[in-house]
């Protein structure tokens, strides 16, 4: 009996390991299905599988963000398909997509607008002020979004999802994670502490970022002086579950660089014999975030589910420079205050159809002041960047339409806005400014099999001019003085894209070709007058418009030994329509991507591998030629090689250690204000508890 009931036990024992493996392997599988094809919200609102949107959307996951490196967060967005980073400076990069980069790309946090009234459409400083290390996801759509998002979103629109504490038992409990990491290159030192604690009903996170960035060494060895600055970051977010089917999100979020200077200022680019200024910082740059969220997934007869969002934002863009000559000093004060109300209902109306539809309201207003003291103590009187105590404000309605036939899905979507822009200023004729607008989109989904779609997109976008288009005076980097031009006309676009997905058996793969056509795109034009000072007079006009075309393509292999192929290609064609003539676009991206390899060498060790690569990029617009930032000969085109090893010490922790630019390249990304980093040594430890 005694032998029979060991043996039992035995086989019991052996079944129930069998079954635990089993379920192991099941879970592996599973994560590698979510892996292949992540949730995402923002291409229609609603939580949908990349692999089932009819958009063209790229996921960085928090998995993917342990490997990369993290120093901004458009560093995150480096090597995804589609997505092209330019850096101006240190602690400054933007995402250029399909060719347009600032204010032609709507960027949100946790769905709520980033993009400011004063806003460039050029590369800008602000993205950065979004503390990295509290980012759970970032979606990118490539393709117009003004539908769902409103004006800007020409290019596409990056929504970066921050972290919310999760926990699922009415016992009280905590998790928390700890970074650290350094980096020989930038003289980088970067640290963050973060914890979550909380229950069932409530939850709270509670993050803290800081970096100290020193002197950028590039390739070959060169230093590049006047790159050091510091950054730090507080976050609070808090969960209210006030119910199984209702919940209150409140988030708050600050990020505060002291001192950061604009090196291509600073160092004399292409075509200058000298630099222009012997000091120049954004003195502070800061942006401050509050976020109210309420979620109600009780259904009603006008919704299943709905998002009420209140938002407020304060971005700070003060600056403080000297000429070359140090025979003064300006300092000026920038800050725009944007408050936002947003809500959005999805309702199933039948078994085959939903409608997704909304209300968004906002007003942004600008406060600017600049001042000039001489060398000898003379105050020098200075009208501001902007006009002070102007705003935009926008209303909004929008309806996203569904419709479910088979294995085809159809999409039409209609937008109206209506914008009221004030320049608060006594010396313009018609500082006031009412534009309304009429947004589509249409899209076709059609699933082949269980793994395999096609998708066409066909939509207008819109973009209202801003306060920094309509309003900016005064000098501006390259030798330039803007003037104002009130008399601006909104951009537009007419965009058409077709692709095909496919995600399961194993691997991933996205290939995407578009075309766009760009109306009354608004340029910086030289208008022949010169300041008495010897600046070129600059004006915000409306002269040209801009085709262009491209594909994306990307690919993710997973081998059965774990091993991980991951590869991605971009290549984007922009041509200039002027009165001159027709001739190239300005700063559109060479071709571009990464071919890369990830693998567990055992247990504990792993190793990652990649090529990064760019074309030469000689088709420059006539502006191009004349940017000190970019080689009138046309940017070189490199290939870089990194590798990094990770090592798991236990579940909770992992110390990576890598290589980048292994041979010690010198290149720079087209467009960007200074050589990229050389070789680099990277070492970094993070842990949870």
């Amino acid at each position: 009996m005694k032998r029979i009931i060991v043996l039992m036990m035995l086989v019991t024992s052996v079944h129930a390991q069998e079954q635990n493996e089993t379920d192991e392997e099941e879970q592996k599988q599973q994560a590698r299905i979510e892996s292949l094809s992540p949730l995402q919200v923002t291409a229609s609102k609603t939580a949908t599988a990349t692999n089932d949107s009819a958009s063209a959307v790229s996921v960085v996951t928090r998995d993917e963000i342990k490997n990369k490196p993290n120093t901004l967060l458009p560093d995150l967005l480096r090597q995804e398909s589609g997505v092209y980073i330019q850096q101006t400076t240190p602690g400054q990069a933007v995402p250029i997509i399909r060719g347009l980069k600032g204010s032609g790309n709507v960027h949100l946090v946790d769905g709520m607008r980033l993009n400011t009234a004063f806003f460039r459409n050029a590369p800008n400083q602000y993205l950065a002020l979004v503390d990295s290390f509290m980012t759970a996801q970032i979606e990118v759509v490539r393709g117009p979004s003004s539908v769902l998002y409103g004006g800007d979103a020409l290019g596409g629109v990056v929504n970066v999802l921050t972290h919310t504490p999760e926990f699922y038992s009415p016992e009280w409990d905590y998790t928390g994670q700890l970074y650290t990491s350094w980096d020989s290159a930038d003289e980088k030192w970067i640290s963050h502490v973060g914890g979550d604690f909380g229950n069932n009903k409530i939850a709270s996170t509670f993050g803290l970022s800081y970096q100290d960035i020193g002197q950028r060494q590039t390739g070959s060895g060169q230093t590049i002086p006047s790159t050091a600055y510091t950054s730090r970051s507080i976050n609070n977010k808090w969960v209210f579950n006030t119910s199984d089917m209702t919940h209150w999100v409140f988030d708050v979020q600050l990020t505060h660089q002291p001192a950061t200077p604009r090196v291509d200022n600073l160092v004399a680019g292409f075509g200058e014999t000298e630099a222009e200024s012997q000091v120049y910082l954004f003195q502070p740059n800061e942006r401050q975030f509050a976020h109210l969220k309420y979620t109600s997934a009780s259904p009603t007869d006008w919704f299943d589910m709905a998002n009420y969002h209140l938002a407020y934002q304060k971005i700070t863009d003060n600056r403080y420079s000297q000429p070359l000559s140090g025979d003064r000093t300006d300092t000026e004060q920038n800050h725009s205050d944007l408050f936002t109300f947003q809500a959005d209902w999805n309702k199933a109306m039948t078994d085959n159809s939903m409608l997704v539809y909304g209300v968004e309201t906002y007003v942004d207003i600008i406060s600017s002041a600049r001042q000039r003291v001489s060398s000898d103590g003379v105050d020098i009187p200075r009208e501001s960047r902007y006009p002070d105590e102007s705003s935009l404000r926008q209303a909004a309605v929008f309806a996203d339409w569904h419709q479910y036939y088979g294995n085809h899905e159809i999409t039409t979507g209609l937008r109206f806005s209506h914008y009221d822009i004030d320049l608060n200023s006594p010396d313009i004729a018609n500082d006031q400014l009412n534009l309304t607008d009429l947004t589509w989109h249409a899209s076709w989904l059609y699933k082949i099999n269980d793994n395999d779609r096609v998708f066409i997109n066909i939509g207008r976008g819109f973009r209202p001019p801003n306060i920094f288009d309509l309003g900016q005076v005064g000098e501006r980097s390259g030798n330039r003085f803007n003037v104002i031009n009130p008399d601006l006309e909104p951009e537009s676009v007419i965009s058409f894209d077709i692709g095909f997905k496919h995600a399961g058996n194993g691997w991933q793969a996205e290939l995407v070709a578009f075309v766009a056509r760009y109306q009354d795109v608004i340029t910086s034009v030289e208008t022949g007058a010169v300041t008495t000072e010897g600046l070129a007079v600059v004006q915000s006009q409306n002269i040209n418009e801009v085709d262009t075309y491209g594909i994306e393509g990307e690919l993710n292999y997973y081998f059965d030994n774990g091993g991980h192929l991951f590869a991605n290609l971009t290549y984007t064609h922009g041509t200039e329509e002027t009165q001159d003539g027709t001739g190239p676009a300005d700063r559109i991206p060479p071709t571009f991507g990464v071919i890369g390899y990830q693998q567990d060498l055992n247990d504990t060790w792993g190793v990652r591998s990649q090529i990064r690569y760019a074309d030469t990029q000689d088709r420059l617009s006539s502006r191009d030629l004349t940017d000190p930032r970019i080689n009138p000969f046309g940017t070189g085109g490199f290939v870089v090689y990194d590798t990094h090893f990770s090592w798991q010490h236990s579940i909770n922790s992992q110390v990576r250690l890598g290589i980048e630019n292994i041979f010690d390249k010198k290149y720079r990304e087209h467009a960007s204000g200074l050589d990229a980093p050389g070789r680099n040594y990277h070492v970094s430890f993070y842990y949870d508890f």
